[in-house]
């Protein structure tokens, strides 16, 4: 809550106190928060024998701290959406040491392809995802196989990443 929101709170506790109480009515006003900022990414990603390459804006997320399965990693998030395709990608670096691990998501002209490598959580496919940082941004590197034995193999590159902001709050 902004110090605006407090203070107007406070006036209305305080006029309601006094017997007086004013509503007005006005619609929600939604800033912007960095999370939902655009940021440019390219996708050139093979999927089974198709190409899927793409330079378009989309949500490119980070959290230095983030726990999955109560194994505390770094998360890294990238979301696009452009021209009928989309991709998900959701790496985790464990803090422990421990191998990474994706939730990977894929929809192009043949269909939706995912991979989930999570422990602890329902394990679909097989891969890894390799993060090279550069500058704001970075690129990951992706060499994974559906259940279906559909692989899905490239790079997805952000030009930066926003704050993450967790689900749910």
């Amino acid at each position: 809550m902004s110090n605006g929101s407090i203070r107007v709170l406070c006036g209305i506790a305080l006029a309601a106190g006094s017997g007086m109480i004013a509503v007005q009515a006005t619609g929600q006003i939604r800033r912007q928060g960095p999370a939902d900022a655009k940021i440019p990414i390219q996708v050139s990603l093979k999927v089974g024998g198709e190409a899927f390459e793409s330079s378009a804006a989309g949500k490119c997320t980070y959290a230095p701290k983030a726990s999955i399965y109560n194994v505390v990693s770094e998360l890294r998030s990238v979301e696009l959406s452009a021209g009928g395709r989309s991709t998900h990608l959701t790496w985790w670096h464990p803090l422990d040491g421990s191998a990474d691990m994706m939730n990977l998501s894929v929809t192009s002209g043949s269909g939706s392809h995912e991979v989930s490598t999570v422990k602890g959580g329902q394990m679909n496919g097989s891969g890894t995802v390799k993060f090279e940082k550069s500058g704001n941004g970075g690129t990951f590197t992706i060499g994974a196989k559906t259940a279906r034995n559909v692989a899905i193999a490239g790079t997805i590159k952000c030009d930066s990443f926003a704050p993450h902001i967790a689900e749910g709050g």
